[in-house]
């Protein structure tokens, strides 16, 4: 009913404006034996995309058709991410863990679990990292593309299991203490904030990825995209796993990439307002359960051949 009164109200000021056209041509042309019949003329429907974060580009997979332009719609379907880059720091909190360590199937399990739904609704990019060490390799050979023990090293070499990272800085034991420093970080504005839209065709996972800077800094960029898959089956030492396999907390599958870390999004600095946009894909492994899919964001700084952590995005 709503929509029949809209679209009523839509014929009425198609045929306002026609009438008015038709008016303003008497005037200047003078009147004529045939009245003009507007009555049963159709309005000519357009359709107008979605345009969420006022970039002048329309998201293809939202539309409706109208005579008139709708307010926050626009007529092309060119953005492939049609939301707004947030500017509130989102922190990578990740468990060093393995499928032998007792106490990650113990007390560590529960600290990260307490991380994990502490952080839900996409405040923090938190993953299970699955490196040598205490570990079967079980998880870490069943990676799309090999990244668990690049993080692993790059953050936490030759530590004992489970710990806890943050933002690339390793809290050793304690999970409290990593949850203060997450906490901290979340009050803080970003440099650079994150969006994407993932599509799955097929067995092929598509990832469309753009960030955004806020303030303008020097150095070469970097952007990556990771696939999590949260209660993925398998062994663990420790209580939890005492009567078989179990459902394991957002477990890293890899990179998009192919390598760790990502993408080069800039060499000359990031620019405040400019927006840096990658498309990523990935060829699903068999095993994978796609229900319990997450997606994850970050934006690197590349110092040498080091990558120091700026700030992230999850959909978790």
């Amino acid at each position: 009913m709503e929509n029949r009164i809209f679209e009523m109200k839509k014929q009425k000021q198609y045929k306002q404006i026609m009438l008015g056209v038709l008016v303003g041509a008497s005037l200047m042309y003078g009147c004529k034996e045939e009245e003009a019949i507007i009555e049963d003329t159709p309005c000519p429907k357009i359709t107008w995309y979605a345009d969420a974060d006022l970039d002048g580009l329309g998201d293809p997979n939202v539309s409706i058709s109208d005579c008139i332009q709708p307010e926050g719609y626009v007529e092309n379907s060119d953005d492939k991410v049609d939301a707004k880059a947030s500017s509130i720091n989102v922190p990578m909190v990740f468990k060093v863990t393995g499928e032998n360590c007792p106490p990650c199937g113990g007390w560590g399990w529960t600290a990260f679990t307490d991380l994990v739904d502490r952080y839900q609704g996409g405040k923090a990019f938190s993953w299970a990292n699955y490196g040598s060490g205490f570990s079967n390799g079980y998880f870490r050979n069943q990676e799309a593309f090999p990244t668990m023990q690049a993080i692993q090293d790059r953050f936490a070499p030759n530590s004992s299991k489970p710990n806890f990272v943050v933002n690339g800085k390793n809290y050793i034991t304690s999970s409290t203490d990593a949850q203060t420093a997450a906490d901290a970080f979340l009050l803080q504005n970003a440099p650079v904030g994150m969006v994407m839209s993932s599509t799955i065709e097929g067995d092929q996972l598509i990832i469309h990825a753009e960030a955004e800077a806020f303030e303008s800094v020097s150095g070469t960029y970097v952007l990556g995209a990771y696939l999590i898959e949260d209660k993925a089956v398998g062994p663990q030492s420790g209580p939890i796993g005492a009567n078989g396999d179990v459902e394991h907390h957002n477990v890293m599958r890899g990179s998009l990439s192919d390598n760790a870390w990502g993408e080069v999004i800039t060499e000359s600095g990031l620019s405040a307002g400019t927006k840096y946009e990658k498309t990523f894909t990935m060829d699903i492994p068999n095993g994978y359960n796609r229900e319990n899919f997450s997606y994850g964001l970050i934006v690197w700084k590349r110092i040498s051949t080091a990558h120091v952590f700026v700030n992230a995005y999850a959909t978790q």
